[in-house]
C-alpha cells in the first residue's frame, strides 16, 4: 500500500510540474508569436517558469528524504527514488530552468521556448522511469550505464600508467634531475587517485565487483609505492611497481568486462520484448497519424487553415515517436543484443524525421502519405524479425546451431533486417534518380541525400563483415 502512495504521491507532483512548464511554453510561444512587443505577458511568464523551477527543486528534496525513510520498508521504491533523482540531477533540468528563466528575461522568447521543450521532454522521461513497473529493469540498465562508463575510465587509466612507465624508463636512461621525478610523481599521485576514486564507484556491485575491487586497491598500493620511489628520484623501483599496477588494472579490466557481459545476459530477454513493444507502439501511433492525415487531404489541398494547422499539430506526435525510437536505438546499443537492429532503427528514424519536417510545413499529399505507410512497413518488418529472433531453438524444435550449440533464429533475424537494410537503401536510391530525372529536387537537396544513402550503403557493408565474422561455419552452413 506504501508503494501505491508514493508512486502515486510522486507522480502527481511531476504532473504538476510538467503542467506548468507546458503552460510556460503555451505562453512564451504566444508572446514570440507578438515579435516580443508586450513586456508584461513576458514577466508573468518567467513567474510561472520560476514557479515550475521551485516545484522542481521541491520533488527532488522530497524524492531524497522519501527514499530515506523507506529504505528499509521498501527498498525497491528507495531505489526508485534515488534513481529519479540521480537522473533529474544529471541532465540539469533544475538549471536549464533556471537558464530558460534568463532567456525569457532577456526577451529571447524562441529560445526560451525551444529550452522549455527538451526540458519537457526530459522530465516527461523522468515521470516515466517514476512510475514504470519494472523498476529491477531499470535499476540493472543504469547499473549497466555506470559499468561501461567504469570501464571506459578504467581503459583510459591504463593507457596513462602505462605512458608513465614509459616516461619512468625514459628517465632511468638518461638519469632525469629532480624537477622531472617530481612531475612524473605528480602524475602518478593523479593515477593513484583516480584507481581509488573508481573502487569506490565499483563497491556498490556489492560481491559481484569484489575482483575487480581488488585489482584496484593492488593496483592503488603498487603506484603509491611508484610515488615513493620517483620521489626519492628512484625510477627502476619505481617501473617496477608500476608495471604491477598495470598488471593489475588490466585484470580489473578483464573482470569488468565479464561483470560487463553478464549484465547483459542478464537483461537481454527483457529488453528485447521491450524493444518489441515499443516497436508496436510506434505502429499504431504512426497509423494513427496516417489515417488523421489521410482525412485532412483533401482540406488542406484547398488551404483551409483549420485542415493546415490541424496538420502542423501531427508533427507533435510524430516527434514523439522519434522519442521512442530513440529510446530503442540506446536500448539495443547498451545491451548489444542486436548488430543490425539500432542501425536499421536509424534508417527509419530519419524517414521519421523527414515526415515530422513535411508535416510542420502543413503537407499532406500523396506522398507524404506514402512517406508515413512506408514508415509503418519498415517498423512492422523488423517486428517481424524481432519476433522471429525470440523463438527458442532446441536439438528436436530446430534452431539450435550444430557447432556453437547457438540459436541460428537469431542470426536469421538479423540477416532478415539486413536484407531489408539493403532494400531501403534500393528504394530510397530508385526514388532519388526518379526525383532527379523529373528535376523535382534541388542541388542541396540531391548532394544531401546521396551522402546520407552514402553512409546507409557504408554501415550496411560494415555490418555484414562484422557479422560474418562472429558468425561460426555451422551457422553459415546452415547445420542443425
Amino acid at each position: 500500500m506504501l508503494n501505491g502512495k508514493i508512486t502515486m504521491a510522486t507522480g502527481l507532483v511531476m504532473m504538476f510540474v510538467i503542467t506548468q512548464m507546458m503552460g510556460s511554453v503555451s505562453a512564451a510561444e504566444k508572446v514570440a508569436a507578438d515579435d516580443g512587443k508586450k513586456i508584461a505577458p513576458q514577466t508573468q511568464i518567467q513567474f510561472e517558469q520560476d514557479k515550475a523551477k521551485a516545484h522542481m527543486q521541491e520533488l527532488e528534496e522530497r524524492m531524497f528524504r522519501l527514499s530515506k525513510l523507506i529504505r528499509d520498508s521498501q527498498p525497491d521504491d528507495a531505489a526508485r527514488l534515488l534513481l529519479g533523482l540521480r537522473k533529474a540531477r544529471e541532465q540539469l533540468i533544475l538549471d536549464r530552468m533556471g537558464e530558460a528563466s534568463k532567456m525569457l528575461d532577456d526577451l529571447k522568447l524562441d529560445k526560451a521556448s525551444q529550452e522549455q521543450k527538451e526540458i519537457l521532454v526530459l522530465l516527461e522521461e523522468l515521470k516515466k522511469l517514476l512510475l514504470t513497473a519494472d523498476i529491477g529493469l531499470e535499476l540493472k540498465l543504469e547499473q549497466l550505464r555506470k559499468l561501461i562508463d567504469s570501464r571506459e575510465t578504467l581503459n583510459k587509466l591504463l593507457k596513462k600508467e602505462e605512458l608513465q612507465l614509459s616516461n619512468t624508463l625514459d628517465q632511468q636512461k638518461k638519469s632525469g634531475n629532480k624537477k622531472d621525478f617530481k612531475a612524473l610523481e605528480t602524475s602518478e599521485q593523479r593515477n593513484q587517485k583516480s584507481a581509488e576514486n573508481l573502487e569506490q564507484m565499483l563497491r556498490e556491485y556489492g560481491p559481484a565487483s569484489e575482483s575487480i575491487c581488488k585489482s584496484l586497491s593492488g593496483a592503488g598500493k603498487c603506484m603509491g609505492g611508484a610515488c615513493k620511489k620517483l620521489g626519492a628520484s628512484q625510477p627502476k623501483p619505481a617501473s617496477e611497481e608500476q608495471k604491477k599496477a598495470i598488471e593489475q588494472l588490466s585484470s580489473a579490466q578483464q573482470d569488468t568486462k565479464k561483470l560487463e557481459d553478464q549484465l547483459r545476459k542478464e537483461v537481454e530477454s527483457l529488453v528485447r520484448q521491450r524493444v518489441m513493444d515499443q516497436l508496436q507502439d510506434m505502429i499504431t501511433q504512426q497509423k494513427q497519424i496516417r489515417e488523421v492525415t489521410t482525412k485532412l487531404q483533401d482540406r488542406v489541398a484547398q488551404k483551409q487553415k483549420q485542415a493546415l494547422a490541424a496538420v502542423r499539430r501531427l508533427s507533435t506526435s510524430e516527434e514523439k515517436i522519434i522519442s521512442v525510437c530513440s529510446e530503442s536505438i540506446e536500448l539495443c546499443e547498451l545491451t548489444q543484443f542486436s548488430l543490425v537492429l539500432p542501425v536499421a532503427l536509424g534508417a527509419v528514424r530519419e524517414q521519421m524525421e523527414l515526415v515530422d519536417e513535411g508535416l510542420l510545413r502543413a503537407q499532406a499529399d500523396k506522398e507524404m502519405i506514402a512517406d508515413q505507410k512506408r514508415i509503418e512497413t519498415d517498423l512492422q518488418a523488423l517486428l517481424d524479425a524481432m519476433m522471429d529472433a525470440s523463438r527458442p531453438s532446441s536439438k528436436n524444435g530446430g534452431g539450435q546451431c550444430k557447432g556453437c550449440k547457438g540459436n541460428r533464429n537469431k542470426l536469421l533475424a538479423e540477416v532478415k533486417m539486413l536484407r531489408w537494410m539493403q532494400q531501403s537503401v534500393h528504394t530510397r536510391t530508385d526514388q532519388l534518380d526518379k526525383q532527379i530525372e523529373q528535376k523535382k529536387i534541388t542541388e542541396t537537396s540531391r548532394q544531401e541525400r546521396i551522402e546520407l544513402l552514402s553512409v546507409r550503403q557504408k554501415e550496411i557493408d560494415l555490418i555484414t563483415g562484422r557479422l560474418h565474422s562472429m558468425t561460426c561455419p555451422h551457422c553459415l552452413a546452415g547445420d542443425e
